[in-house]
């Protein structure tokens, strides 16, 4: 079977307005003398990729999966491959890119090898500009912010191989536009709040059908509490796709609230999340996972940890999911991650399926 490469044409592409805001940022941000500053060429020994000169770095990320979903086939795959770049052109102004290959190869019990789903995808593109100490803009394509897990949405940082469903399903995963972050401290709190209003199409080169206007918000407050941080996190996200086949647009708002805490080596946290569109039924759902380190138990293995999460699902149709998420997190080595996680669940869907799932991501 060929492989398959997913393009689109847009209405109006989103190079030209990122090449005229990367000229007027150019401007307000003359650029670093030539040499000045720049590394000479070495990896990072966290495995987090390769410092070029000129300021350029550059990583990225193999991942080999292979699942046995319940009631449905074995399968194995070369499951995702990422490569990303950033360009430091001046102290405070920069270029960041990641583009992805996800399952490429595909082998499954009773149908054999497969290379149609092959899907390449420009992930994020933007342009990032350090206003003041506090206050940075991105002109371009990012993960939406919001919650905790869809900001980082690579594997190999992620505790298990499936994301939790209500991450998946609720919201855009990319927005496309212009963001603006801001940091700043109040009595022992740290306050982290971001605003974002695409208004344009993606790049033209993608796999998903996320087409349309998103407007949203989020803020999050933390602070230490002895040995521990916690913080918490609101989010607002509005948004209307807009597919090829002409329909009435409809909007939908989705809100939730997250918490992150460390404390004792563990890395606890939670999310619930709620869905609105068109006065139809509302999805809405939740989880509330922790990551255990095991390395007081196992220090010959090192950086361990077990990982234990419960989900509740609520989508538009169907029955309720209830799910519990069993699975180990290793890194042997800093360019090494190895996962596996075993999820049973009552009323299984697609946004939640029941089975054992594993991968080895090599980065580098």
């Amino acid at each position: 079977m060929t492989s398959m490469i997913y393009f689109r044409r847009a209405g109006v592409g989103a190079a030209p307005w990122l090449l005229a805001a990367l000229t007027v940022l150019s401007a307000a941000f003359p650029r670093r003398a030539i040499g000045e500053g720049a590394p000479v060429v070495a990896w990072d020994p966290s495995g987090s990729g390769l410092a070029l000169p000129a300021n350029v770095w550059v990583a990225g990320d193999l991942s080999l999966e292979g699942g046995i979903p319940r009631d449905q086939p074995a399968s194995f795959a070369l499951d995702e491959f990422s490569l990303l770049a950033r360009w430091d052109a001046t102290a405070r102004l920069a270029l960041f890119g990641e583009l992805r290959l996800g399952d490429q190869i595909i082998f499954t019990e009773g149908e054999g090898w497969d290379t149609s789903s092959l899907t390449v995808a420009l992930e994020r593109l933007y342009a990032e500009a350090i206003l003041t100490p506090r206050l940075t803009l991105r002109v371009g394509k990012v993960f939406t912010p919001f919650g905790l897990w869809n900001v980082t949405n690579r594997g190999p940082f992620t505790w298990t191989v499936d994301g939790p469903a209500v991450v998946e399903g609720l919201f855009p995963i990319h927005a496309t536009g212009l963001s603006l972050h801001h940091q700043t401290n109040w009595n022992g709190w740290s306050i982290d709040g971001v605003a974002y209003g695409p208004a344009q199409d993606e790049p033209p080169l993608r796999p998903t059908n996320e087409r349309g206007w998103l407007v949203g918000g989020r803020v999050a407050a933390g602070r230490n509490l002895g040995s521990a941080f916690a913080s918490i996190g609101l989010n607002l996200a509005s948004f209307r796709p807009r597919d090829r086949v002409p329909r009435r647009p409809v909007w939908s708002t989705a809100t939730g609230v997250d918490l992150d805490l460390s404390v004792g080596g563990h890395s606890v946290t939670g999310e619930l999340a709620f869905r609105t569109a068109g006065g139809g039924r509302t999805a809405h759902g939740m989880y509330f996972q922790d990551a255990i380190p095991l390395d007081p138990w196992l220090p010959i293995l090192g950086n361990l940890h077990a990982v234990g999460r419960f989900e509740y699902f609520q989508a538009p149709r169907g029955a309720t999911a209830l799910g519990a998420v069993f699975g180990l997190f290793w890194r042997p080595w800093p360019h090494v991650v190895l996962r596996g996680d075993y999820t049973v669940v009552h009323h299984p869907n697609k946004e939640l399926p029941a089975g054992f799932h594993a991968t080895i991501s090599l980065l580098f």
